[in-house]
């Protein structure tokens, strides 16, 4: 049974591909990361501005309406779920359930109401859209918004964290469609929200050049910087940030893809990826050097794919994909 393989590409409305990674076994551990990241281009400072919608460019973020398409792919989205478990270690996970069918990619957010809300790609409708979890499963709200555009076309893969100020942060893939020749740019944007549904483009973070960039996670550090990571492949590249808006890469490690950080109370960062089943790496460095800590963390409740893991901060939720 390969649970550590990730389904491939889907499509979806107007064309526009759900896509994923195939994680292979990670490197050994410890590792300390010295691949140079040639190609990635963060955000230029922009002139400074009273509003986050100014700092950074729009290129390669811009959105526009879809429509609902059913594309019954049984290897893309469609044919995924969304399993939640609960934990108190972010490592040891019970009571596993499915409480979304046809939906991939998905993250969780604890709101500042106490509520838990996931964030996914609807794999029978297209788009990204919003559910609320309760004790019997997840109902769906509906599809998102950017900049008053619903269902946008080309956001993917959602990364979302709530900020200080009770706003929502949604980090994901932008601009992607269907292959295009020659075309080997990826855009990771940033759009906040004050509901956590309509939500306002705030622009590019980084733009990478080459290998296919996918999966974006982010957390906070204590000293207020931030940290990013991607998935490329096989590996995943991480990229640092002051102020949580432009990005700059500067390394990647080979411990499989589709990556999800964590910051752990006593302030260690914790990355989980997509290798051998979920697996898990430690860094008491701000994401210099990594140990490796757990691997096949989730249950595969039957399905060949276990993938795209979330820990939800604050609610003692993991979240995660299986197909």
């Amino acid at each position: 049974m390969h649970r550590a393989r990730l389904a491939c590409v889907a499509v979806f409305a107007a064309l526009t591909l759900i896509g994923c990674d195939s994680p292979a076994s990670p490197a050994p551990a410890p590792q300390t990361p010295t691949d140079a990241l040639a190609g990635a281009r963060p955000s230029p400072p922009a002139t400074p501005s009273a509003t986050a919608t100014a700092a950074l460019p729009a290129e390669g973020c811009e959105t526009r309406p879809g429509i609902a398409r059913l594309v019954e792919d049984p290897n893309g989205p469609y044919g995924h779920q969304v399993v939640v478990a609960e934990t108190r270690d972010g490592i040891t996970l019970t009571g596993a359930r499915q409480v979304l069918d046809h939906a991939s990619v998905p993250d969780g957010v604890r709101l500042a109401d106490g509520s838990v809300r996931i964030y996914y790609v609807n794999g029978a409708e297209g788009a990204i859209w919003v559910a609320v979890l309760d004790k019997d499963g997840a109902t769906p709200i509906g599809p998102i918004s950017i900049g008053g555009a619903s269902r946008p076309v080309g956001a993917v893969d959602p990364d979302v964290t709530l900020l200080a100020n009770g706003n929502v942060r949604m980090t994901y893939l932008g601009n992607f469609g269907p292959p295009r020749p020659g075309a080997s740019e990826w855009n990771i944007c940033i759009a906040d929200s004050e509901d956590g549904i309509r939500f306002t483009l705030v622009g590019r973070a980084i733009r990478f050049i080459g290998p296919q960039t996918t999966d974006p996670s982010v957390i906070r550090l204590p000293d207020g910087s931030w940290l990013m990571a991607v998935s490329q492949g096989q590996r995943t590249a991480l990229a640092r940030s002051s102020d949580g808006l432009r990005y700059e890469a500067y390394t990647t490690v080979g411990f499989g893809g589709v990556p999800e950080l964590a910051l752990l109370p006593d302030g260690r960062i914790r990355l989980y990826t997509c290798a051998r089943g979920i697996q898990s790496h430690l860094s008491a460095d701000a994401g210099t050097t990594w140990t490796g800590e757990r691997a096949d963390i989730a249950p595969d409740l039957g399905h060949r794919i276990v993938c795209d893991p979330s820990l939800v901060p604050g609610a003692g939720i993991f979240v995660y994909k299986t197909g």
